[in-house]
């Protein structure tokens, strides 16, 4: 029996079955907690160290406090879950992948910068139209201070921002 196929064009894939988003859950740093977006987010950490010693263990932490919240808010069983599927900007998802071990939950780690969310949901809403799982988590975060020391200036320099440059959000 041939299947019909899912696939149209070069990018554009069709959904047959009704793939939704159940909850979601937000951490953010309290720049963005100030901002015009602060009503949306369900947790704002005054502390960028978030009580660790470094941002990567810090931002590792936020993916373990987002997911633990995010399974609390769905009503689905941690068990119930398939697969994790999140990004992170720090060497191959480390923060991802620290963040997220204690779950014991099957996980995709994936790195596209800003497009990540995106990337995650778009694979997430494939697998369960292709009947690979239920239940998925997409997921994706990016500390500031840790991106900024990876790919920028790393902030211990102390350098001076110009006005005009942009901050890493996710």
């Amino acid at each position: 029996m041939e299947m019909a196929k899912k696939k149209l064009g070069k990018q554009t894939v069709v959904l047959s079955k009704g793939v939704r988003i159940i909850d979601t859950s937000s951490f953010v740093g309290k720049k963005e907690g100030s901002g015009p977006l602060q009503e949306c987010f369900d947790t704002v950490v005054e502390d960028a160290m978030f009580g660790e010693s470094s941002w990567e263990k810090a931002e590792s932490r936020f993916i373990k406090e987002n997911i633990s919240r995010l399974i609390e808010k769905s009503g689905v069983y941690k068990e119930e879950i398939d697969y994790i599927l999140c990004g992170d900007l720090l060497n191959q998802c480390s923060a991802s992948t620290f963040g997220i071990v204690s779950f014991e939950i099957p996980f995709f780690g994936l790195f596209g910068a800003c497009s990540t969310m995106g990337e995650a949901m778009s694979l997430g809403a494939m697998l369960i139209d292709g009947a690979y799982g239920d239940y998925i988590i997409a997921g994706a975060s990016s500390h500031f201070c840790g991106a900024e020391k990876q790919f920028r200036t790393p902030l211990p320099l102390g350098n001076q921002r110009p006005p005009t440059s942009t901050r890493t959000v996710t």
